[in-house]
């Protein structure tokens, strides 16, 4: 189905229609001040001869290449034969004739001369470096059939014309580069999960005790890998384009979710089997209480998943997510049970079947723990509650980015070319406000000229371009129409000192906002936007799923404590795990958290934390009714604690597994994915569960799933 067609490796992140920004960005369409972008990066003296001979060849054989959708080349030699030629067509009275000795002049002199409006945008301050623009005729944001953008698409074409002419003096970089790169390196180190497949498969054999069972897993965890790639493709080319971070986000969830359920299934076929029963009525048991328990966890994480589709920009996200672990589980329910009433007890070693008596179990690891939890149960939970109370607050309150290119490797060439222009430059160089001053048939240039002074005098601006005011200067003589668009709006582009992602830029912004005459674009508008947008509905969403979950769980078992120690274990999982990555991403990758990191961990470990609820829980009912409500928590949590150890490791290395993709937002994800499975592991479902469990109580004779 070529689903790969369907992914784009795009970071840009689009806002809402009705915001300011997005309202410049499409008065600005069709316009070169919004057109998608290669920027060539060149460490060589501009006043060269030499260099400027070769910018110029550089140039025409872009032009003469036939790129698709290829507009404009613009350098500061091409911008200064302009600059002579509009002069000189005076003096010679012929524009061929002063073209030609523009060009002529240039060959031979470089950038000698060339004023400063020119210079200041194209060539740094010590004359070593200049950019030049590589425009093509799409909006920034296009996106072609295939997935690509236009630059991203011209990328490796450009580049080899690149290295024709200056070798490795010169770098790519813009939104195509970095896409293209991070396309490339994320296809690179795609091998991780193939050894995450393999390594499950091992430990799925050592927890049921069979290889056969390995087997079983791997066929499972393969086939739905596959229904995970035909929802990209039906997602892709039926709604909207998937974002490359959901074609691994999936690929883990459904490692991990398949791996959990196959296994839960199996092992309760092999209990059932240990305690005596023939293969037929053990295998209905086994799909009776633990089907059930599968189907409501597989529900439950589906639709969960399904409300990353309230998110701007994730409605991707939220379809393919749902379609594919649905579809798995509806699988797994179907054509598990038909694999097992073929092979029957023999998918277990001898070894594996034999019966473990409840004495054995009262020895468990796993039992004497959940002893102390039980007995302790005030203090245990007095503790835990109290260290998560800082950990909300960080949760609440944590500091992160919206530049989704912070994370990228410092050795992709894009990334250094970035780095370069933000040292050479300036933070703000490539990132400039756009501010449009409304206009109508009776504005003045004095109207026109205060606004420009007023725009020049705002807190953190260092150079303002448009009519009447070039750099710091505001001048006499200037051509309007050259910056009038649509005859309703005049362009400015204001600069600051200020990374463009930074709260002192987010503040320069917000006051040129405060001028309600002005729409003001631009990245810093477009964070704010987003940030406004993100502080409403990544709240309504986190509230919507827990009362979703919480929905689910309390209808299912009748009871309004098991909802209340699920959500709230997973709550502290969440927040213990934000606090703990923020430290590492502060202390150790040395990097912001992207702020779609918190939303989406609460999303996902709030669908997946409850797997293991409902598996404990539906445990627990059927111990408490035969043992009472002290032993029979200890014993559930016995029973079910090596294979929820297990499952928790496995989702962790399954999950993890996006931290060994240099991508920033994946590593971050990844990283998050292992700590907070861990903690619900070892913590919440080992320790924290059978002290509330306790304290809250566990009626006798309240029925289960299999009722």
């Amino acid at each position: 189905m070529n689903y790969s067609h369907y992914i784009t490796y795009s970071n840009e992140q689009n806002v809402p229609a009705n915001s300011e920004s997005a309202i410049v960005t499409n008065i600005l369409n069709g316009t070169s001040y919004n057109n998608d972008t290669l920027i060539v990066v060149v460490q060589e003296n501009p006043f060269s001869p030499y260099v400027s001979n070769a910018t110029l060849s550089f140039q025409d054989s872009l032009l003469k290449a036939n790129i698709p959708y290829l507009s404009e080349v613009q350098s500061p030699f091409s911008e200064y034969i302009s600059f002579l030629n509009d002069i000189l067509s005076n003096v010679f009275h012929n524009t061929t004739e002063s073209h030609l000795y523009s060009i002529q002049y240039i060959e031979e002199n470089g950038l000698k001369g060339a004023p400063n409006f020119i210079t200041s945008r194209y060539v740094s301050t010590d004359n070593t470096t200049f950019l030049i623009f590589i425009i093509f005729n799409k909006s920034s944001g296009y996106v072609l059939p295939n997935g690509n953008t236009p630059s991203q698409e011209a990328y490796p074409y450009v580049k080899t014309i690149m290295q024709k002419f200056f070798g490795n003096n010169a770098t790519l970089t813009g939104e195509g580069a970095i896409a293209y790169e991070t396309q490339q390196i994320s296809s690179k180190n795609a091998f991780a999960f193939g050894l995450v497949f393999i390594i499950l498969a091992i430990a799925v054999g050592i927890t049921l005790r069979s290889y056969k069972a390995s087997l079983v897993s791997l066929l499972f965890i393969s086939i739905t890998t596959l229904i995970g790639y035909v929802a990209i493709f039906l997602v892709g080319s039926l709604v909207v384009k998937v974002n490359y971070v959901v074609n691994y986000t999936l690929t883990a969830v459904l490692v991990g979710v398949t791996t959990d359920y196959v296994v839960f299934i199996m092992a309760r076929f092999r209990q059932e089997l240990r305690e005596g029963k023939e293969d037929k009525k053990a295998l209905e048991i086994a799909i009776s209480k633990g089907g059930r328990a599968v189907l409501v966890s597989g529900l439950t994480v589906g639709i969960s998943l399904l409300a990353f589709s309230l998110i701007p920009n994730f409605l991707s996200w939220g379809l393919v997510l749902f379609s594919a672990v649905v579809i798995s589980t509806i699988l797994i329910l179907t054509l598990l049970p038909s694999i097992l009433s073929v092979t029957g007890k023999k998918v277990f070693s001898i070894k594996g079947l034999s019966n473990i008596s409840s004495q054995k179990l009262e020895r468990s690891i796993f039992y004497r723990v959940s002893n102390v939890s039980v007995r302790r149960k005030y203090v245990i939970a007095t503790i835990i509650i109290a260290l998560a109370i800082p950990s909300i607050i960080l949760f609440l309150n944590v500091p992160t980015t919206y530049d989704f290119n912070a994370g990228l490797p410092n050795s992709l060439p894009s990334v250094k070319a970035l780095n370069l222009i933000e040292s050479k430059f300036g933070a703000n160089e490539l990132y400039p406000i756009v501010i449009l001053m409304k206009i109508n048939e009776s504005v003045t240039n004095t109207q026109i000229i205060n606004t420009a002074k007023e725009i020049l005098s705002t807190p953190g601006i260092t150079n303002v371009y448009g009519p009447y005011v070039n750099g710091r200067n505001i001048t006499n003589n200037t051509n309007v129409s050259a910056f009038t668009i649509n005859d309703k709006y005049i362009l400015f582009i204001a600069y600051t000192s200020y990374n463009p992602f930074s709260a002192n830029a987010i503040r320069t912004v917000n006051i040129l906002k405060q001028d309600h005459s002005l729409l003001v674009g631009g990245l810093t508008s477009a964070v704010i936007d987003q940030r406004t947008v993100a502080s409403h509905n990544f709240g309504e969403l986190e509230i919507l799923i827990t009362l979703f979950v919480a929905l689910i769980i309390g209808v299912s078992f009748r009871s309004w404590k098991f909802p209340l120690i699920s959500i709230s274990g997973v709550i502290i999982s969440i927040t213990w795990t934000t606090s703990l990555l923020y430290a590492i991403s502060t202390f150790i990758l040395h990097e912001p958290i992207i702020y779609l990191i918190p939303v989406i961990l609460f999303v996902i470990l709030m669908s997946l934390g409850n797997d293991y609820t409902v598996f404990i829980i539906s445990r627990v009912i059927e111990e408490v009714n035969q043992y009472g409500q002290e032993k029979g928590i200890q014993l559930a949590i016995a029973r079910t604690g090596i294979v929820v150890t297990s499952l928790g490791l496995i989702l962790a290395g399954s999950l993890g597994a996006l931290a060994l993709i240099p991508v920033g937002f994946l590593e971050q994800l990844g990283i998050a994915f292992i700590l907070s499975l861990v903690i619900d592991t070892f913590i919440i479902r080992t320790i924290y569960f059978p002290a509330m469990l306790a304290i809250l109580g566990v009626e006798k004779g309240i029925k289960g799933l299999n009722n």
